[in-house]
């Protein structure tokens, strides 16, 4: 079960049958009443008032682990490193999209098997 704070810039159609780009191994979190196993990315802009899923494209496997640019898909980390090491911190302030609506980390490609994850026209905004 993953809870999320998107429900004030989109419907949950907007959410289902998406190929949706999530965070996995942080360390459960009560939301409304019920535990949290991760985290669906998003893309907004500066004022945070544009906000749109971060996407896998169409061929994308469910469930496959993302790579950044080529970069080896090593084990992930646990929960508690994740945590105690302020690893997805230290990460996500370098995810952005790109002039064509890309996801990337520190200008790296966020890819899959079937290309970059990608927002719906959000261009040169953050994603977390």
């Amino acid at each position: 079960l993953i809870c999320s704070g998107l429900a004030p810039y989109m419907s949950k159609d907007d959410v289902l049958g998406k190929l949706v780009v999530v965070v996995a191994n942080l360390k459960p979190r009560n939301m409304a009443g019920m535990k949290s196993n991760g985290m669906l990315l998003a893309a907004s802009d500066a004022a945070h008032e544009n906000v749109e899923l971060l996407c896998a494209p169409e061929g994308a496997v469910p469930g496959e682990r993302i790579t950044w640019g080529g970069a080896e898909n090593i084990e992930p980390h646990g929960v508690n490193k994740v945590a105690k090491k302020k690893i997805w911190e230290d990460v996500q302030k370098d995810l952005k999209t790109d002039a064509t609506k890309g996801a990337n980390w520190n200008g790296l490609p966020m890819l899959t098997s079937a290309g970059q994850c990608t927002c719906a026209s959000l261009t040169d905004a953050n994603v977390g």
